[in-house]
């Protein structure tokens, strides 16, 4: 498989020469002698290069989950509605404390997303010391300019008023800079990301696969003009990444999220991993049912498999083909493909059992222990260290661009055809592994749950979009509202004398979600707080 490398030495190189904001400060050394130092450096294509790649690594809105590892996006949905973690003591402080100044994920995001910024800055500030052609600086420039505005897109939609750093600061500066309103960073953003689609390619050869091309630039600018409510801009941008014609939708669905998959032309923009050198355990181990050897580290709700539609394209509360005895059968495939079902899913002749009694032998279980375990991103076929496994995570697809242009253009107020629905939801769904019926609704707002149902089963545990949706619908506080619940455990609620909690139909109830209305904005973490006088906290949290 050919795609680009991101060497771990590149990222420890680059985070040697930056200085990041409050909290994270990293000094220059001077030409240590048994590595790379900048007196020697900034001279060739090859130095120039080696730092890009420093400015991609893990370039996601990760933080800090239940073994203290920074990962990828995958686990946002666990502050939604869609799922939860098993909890065995580890720092995983949401949804059980809530959204806190001390909670160790909010924290982990702002720190992360700003050392990603200064190795942005830094690069910035240096590249136009080497010696190359202008035409490819160009597009290294507008590649990290494209990561930077990763980071402060999602710097603004959780934080609201955050420090706009746009060079390397100095201590002094990093501990005392202020913020600056949303509404500056969104319109530094919209900027930035206008003109950096101007100079990233349409396409890259497959030795570049992993670098941003000119249709991830307008993807993100996409979901900022959505969050903004800027309904006809989104639309037309969305529309411009369609007549790039550079993406289109994979018949596969299970593959795109393994690593067979993560060079289809669907994928738009990666975090990127590579076996043995710089791999991931989230896909083949800790997110695996410890009933096959796992962690069982996400759980989904039973309302979030509630979700998906029968095969006739009908709610189970409304289609004939729903039988509460086999709830799993004749549903939507990409069930099969998200979810391990339990007493349904089989892995290699071996039915899934999901009762916490039957995973606890395996020392990994918790009280969010809910039964439904995460089947999108396991391969089947690996057979290597399962903490080693090169399956990239993708944080933009094609699905979504379709999706939200059609979104975009309904919320504009655009008169929905069958032509329109035909060139995006319908192409979605027709991909030959779902198979799911065409949608033909035009009526607003019930097209509108369908766009959103939509959203949620086609990207579940993809780039953080689900929170994103959530967000910018302004439904998250409904959404958290409700008693989590998970799989059934018996057919006779009123004989059960088991341990576990079950509400009337004999489910496990599983948890609430603390969120007030100030949770809309995420606290400023309370360490920044205390090296940066200068930062305000936001309402709700002092």
């Amino acid at each position: 498989m050919n795609r680009y490398k991101f060497p771990k030495k590149n990222v420890a190189f680059l985070a040697l020469l930056v200085i990041s904001l409050g909290g994270c400060n990293d000094f220059l050394e001077e030409n240590p002698k048994n590595e790379l130092s900048e007196g020697t450096f900034w001279n060739t294509r090859n130095d120039a290069m080696m730092a890009l790649m420093g400015c991609y690594e893990r370039i996601d809105a990760g933080w800090v989950t239940f073994d203290g590892w920074v990962v990828n996006t995958v686990y946002f949905d666990e502050w939604t509605d869609v799922a939860t973690h098993i909890r065995t003591g580890e720092p995983c402080n949401f949804p059980q404390a809530g959204i806190l100044p001390t909670n160790t994920q909010v924290n982990a995001m702002w720190v992360s997303q700003y050392k990603k910024i200064a190795r942005v800055n830094y690069f910035l500030e240096n590249i136009h010391k080497v010696n190359m052609d202008d035409t490819e600086r160009a597009e290294m420039i507008a590649e990290a300019r494209f990561l930077r505005c990763y980071s402060y897109f999602w710097l603004s939609q959780l934080f609201g008023n955050v420090p706009l750093a746009t060079r390397v600061l100095t201590f002094d500066e990093a501990n005392s800079i202020g913020q600056i309103p949303r509404e500056e960073i969104i319109a530094f953003v919209l900027s930035e990301l206008t003109e950096v689609a101007e100079d990233l390619p349409v396409s890259r050869p497959a030795a570049e696969k992993g670098r941003n091309e000119k249709g991830a630039a307008l993807v993100l600018k996409g979901r900022l003009l959505m969050a903004e409510k800027r309904w006809a801009e989104a639309a037309e941008t969305f529309k411009s990444v369609m007549e790039l014609n550079r993406y289109q939708i994979d018949p596969r669905f299970k593959k795109l999220f393994e690593d067979e998959g993560e060079d289809s032309n669907e994928i738009i923009f990666s975090t990127l991993y590579t076996q043995t050198e710089d791999g991931q355990r989230i896909s083949q181990q800790v997110n695996w049912p410890s009933w096959f050897g796992g962690n069982n580290g996400i759980q989904f709700f039973q309302e979030f498999v509630d979700q998906f539609l029968m095969n006739d394209g009908m709610p189970i509360e409304e289609s004939p083909r729903y039988d509460p005895e086999h709830p799993f059968e004749n549903r939507d495939p990409r069930l099969y493909h998200t979810v391990m079902l339990p007493g349904y899913s089989t892995v290699d002749g071996r039915v899934f059992q999901g009762y916490p009694d039957s995973i606890a032998r395996f020392g990994q279980m918790g009280p969010g222990c809910t039964g439904y375990m995460m089947n999108k991103f396991h391969d089947r076929e690996y057979e290597g260290v399962r903490n080693q496994y090169g399956g990239d995570f993708p944080l933009m697809r094609y699905a979504e661009v379709l999706l939200s242009r059609l979104e975009s253009e309904l919320e504009a107020g655009t008169g929905i055809s069958q032509a329109l629905l035909d060139e995006t939801i319908n192409k979605v769904r027709a991909r030959a592994e779902v198979g799911m019926p065409p949608v033909t609704e035009t009526d607003p707002d019930k097209l509108r749950k369908i766009i959103r149902r939509e959203r949620l089963v086609e990207l579940a545990c993809e780039g953080g979009i689900r929170y994103w949706d959530l967000l910018r619908w302004g439904t998250l506080d409904e959404a958290l509202s409700q008693t989590f619940h998970g799989m059934k455990i018996t057919p006779d609620p009123a004989q059960y004398n088991g341990s576990y909690n079950i509400n009337e139909k004999g489910h496990l109830i599983i948890e609430k979600k603390p969120f007030h209305d100030h949770n809309y904005l995420w606290p400023i973490p309370l360490e920044e707080i205390n090296v940066n006088k200068n930062l305000v906290q936001n309402p709700g949290y002092n």
